[in-house]
């Protein structure tokens, strides 16, 4: 599957070079979205990864005889709906020369929605998605066609305004983008409260709010409505062997064009004069000459720590520090060797034990969530474990600030989070072959997120597409990719702020020039 590797190898704990046309600070998906595009499109590129290996959140580890993702679940942007176009990852992949690689499986069911008196599961695709959630609500039919309606504009319209200008003004545009303009505010909550009548299909519909980050009444439309039908339209997809498969195809995209891709290798600082950058130095003290850098970084320590809050405008520093920051996540890793297809358990499972969303966060918030949602990789891709066993991972929302001592409160919320997956699947826990916990704290240890933050800022509507950060900074030459700028979190989203970090570096007007530059 992998395309044969040429000498030399492509991890190195020092540059080799004293100047390249850009440095990229951080190896999550954003900014190998951005390196291996402007690899591609013949910059000399270094990227510096502090980890052991590439990917943030993205990355993968192993455990005994099992293999997890630390915190991807599933992508869209794989598939092509019946169209014959490609979606914006397979793109990227193509772009960067890399489309032999890494192999995304298709996940369907969607995902399994459970609460405290119904199981449903739902179809990747509009038409099944639609069919069973009619199935329960037949004098609904007609409501849900309507929000189906609604959120495939939202996808047509955003998809749209990307490709035709990455810096369009889309306030002023109602008459092409009538549906991104009207919703630009408003939250999810708003508009099943005005499209659908039946609460509990409301609830029902909503089930995918933790992909998100908050719950309906304060997440945004726009971008709950863009994540479900990427899913819905192009698929929702699972990255055989763990999704460092498609961090390190970007890697290699790095590589492939003669760049670099450092590890266990951290930026002190980044050089700037007279308003514009010049380079970085390492923590070993090594200075990099370049004249453009991206940092995928945090965005509030890359400006108060690499870079320096007083050679930022205070207006600039103000907002950033007015910006809240999403929620972190607890995290459970485990085996077992029960059969979970014989269980009926899916890819993917919300498990409720309330219908209202906003109890289901208050709960979060606390520090002692009454939900959880369960991953079973191994359904769709039985190579993460030994035959007959399967690698399982819960997650749930946590602030960062729920526990004094995470070390110490960790084995407390395995315990919880293992008995409300034994309500989904009864005798799971007599058959684990080992569990253990991620806190908040790990999040950022190996991110440095600001306290563990999974989305970058919160999705709110203020906080996302034009409201959330512009990838280009006040510092001539700094750009920013990742879940901090724009559109918003997610491995969708990071993937087009990578693209319009590539736009920005190659002074192009939009995605569709990006493509062209590189041969796709």
């Amino acid at each position: 599957m992998a395309g044969k590797r040429q000498p030399g190898p492509l991890f190195h704990s020092e540059p080799r070079q004293a100047r390249y046309d850009v440095v990229v600070i951080g190896s999550g998906i954003g900014g190998l979205t951005a390196a291996s595009l402007l690899a591609k499109a013949g910059r000399s590129v270094l990227v510096i990864e502090r980890h052991d290996r590439v990917g943030g959140y993205a990355h993968a580890f192993r455990r005994r005889k099992y293999r997890f993702d630390s915190a991807v679940h599933l992508v869209g942007g794989c598939g092509s709906a019946g169209t014959g176009e490609p979606g914006l990852v397979q793109r990227v992949l193509a772009a960067s020369g890399v489309a032999d690689e890494c192999e995304f499986l298709r996940v369907d069911p969607f995902y399994e929605a459970c609460y405290p008196d119904l199981r449903l599961r739902l179809p990747a695709d509009t038409e099944g998605f639609v069919a069973a959630h009619a199935e329960l609500f037949p004098d609904r039919v007609d409501e849900l066609r309507r929000i189906m309606r609604l959120i495939d504009h939202v996808y047509d319209e955003t998809r749209r305004a990307a490709e035709n200008t990455s810096a369009f003004d889309l306030l002023h545009a109602s008459d092409r983008f009538p549906s991104l303009v009207r919703y630009h505010r408003a939250t999810l909550a708003t508009v099943l409260e005005t499209t659908i009548g039946e609460p509990r299909l409301a609830a029902l519909l909503a089930t995918t709010w933790p992909y998100v980050g908050l719950p309906p009444s304060q997440v945004s439309f726009l971008y709950w409505a863009n994540m479900v039908a990427t899913y819905l339209r192009e698929g929702p997809w699972y990255c055989r062997g763990t999704f460092q498969k498609f961090a390190d195809a970007l890697a290699e995209g790095v590589r492939r064009c003669g760049g670099e891709v450092l590890l266990r290798s951290s930026v002190r600082r980044i050089l700037t004069d007279d308003g514009s950058v010049r380079g970085v130095v390492l923590e070993t003290g090594h200075r990099v000459q370049a004249e453009r850098v991206i940092s995928n970084a945090d965005a509030l320590q890359t400006a108060e720590e690499l870079v320096g809050e007083a050679r930022f405008p205070p207006r600039y520093i103000r907002s950033l520090r007015r910006a809240r920051p999403s929620v972190s996540a607890f995290v459970v890793y485990a085996a077992t060797d029960m059969d979970l297809e014989r269980a009926g358990v899916a890819h993917e499972s919300f498990q409720f034990s309330s219908w209202d969303h906003d109890a289901s966060f208050a709960s979060t918030s606390a520090g002692r969530p009454s939900w959880i949602s369960m991953t079973v990789p191994t359904m769709v891709d039985a190579s993460l474990a030994p035959s007959g066993q399967h690698a399982i991972v819960l997650t749930t929302l946590m602030p960062y600030a729920a526990a004094r001592v995470w070390r110490e409160d960790k084995p407390r919320h395995v315990e919880r989070m293992l008995a409300q997956a034994e309500v989904r699947v009864p005798g799971l826990t007599a058959h684990l072959r080992f569990a253990e916990g991620g806190t908040p704290r790990t999040m950022e240890r190996y991110t440095r997120n600001t306290a563990g933050a999974i989305y970058g800022w919160e999705l709110t509507p203020r906080q996302v597409g034009l409201g959330r950060l512009p990838n280009v900074t006040p510092i001539d030459g700094l750009t920013l990719a990742g879940h901090w700028t724009r559109p918003g979190g997610g491995i969708y989203g990071v993937v087009l702020s990578g693209v319009e970090a590539a736009c920005s570096v190659l002074d192009l007007p939009a995605p569709e020039s990006l493509w062209q530059a590189v041969g796709a």
